[in-house]
């Protein structure tokens, strides 16, 4: 009797490492490596998807939007100002506007003429979260 509960308690012992190593982590995307000289310039949306914390989503609605990215860190997108910055080595642009507004791009893959990214953007002031992913084409 002793030896069958010393093999349930291996059994699950066995089972809870199963179970801890299958638990994904909610890691954000890792871009890939990208210079401020790669981006700088105006690119156009090719493609779009989104939703917000609220439920609604989107698809192709930012379809024609320019992004415009200038060398001394300044944006406009949709008609707003953004100030930005990249971290090259993880391929992850920041754009900070008013209200609190931040705006986190990873860039999944990045050729000359297009960029494929993913975003998310919440306002500090309240708690709202918009997430989704961009195709750029440069213009």
């Amino acid at each position: 009797m002793k030896k069958l509960k010393n093999v349930w308690l291996f059994l699950s012992f066995i089972l809870m490492v199963a179970g801890m190593a299958s638990c994904s982590t909610d890691d954000d995307p890792t871009g890939v490596e990208v210079s401020k000289t790669d981006i700088i310039g105006t690119w156009e949306v090719t493609a779009n998807s989104w939703s917000d914390s609220e439920g609604d989503s989107g698809t192709n609605d930012h379809k024609s939007a320019k992004l415009s990215l200038q060398s001394d860190g300044t944006a406009t997108f949709q008609g707003f100002q953004y100030r930005w910055t990249l971290d090259s080595k993880k391929g992850v642009l920041t754009l900070s506007g008013s209200g609190g507004l931040t705006v986190k791009v990873t860039i999944l893959s990045y050729t000359e003429d297009e960029i494929k990214a993913t975003y998310s953007s919440e306002f500090s002031s309240e708690m709202y979260v918009v997430e989704g992913n961009y195709t750029f084409k440069r213009v």
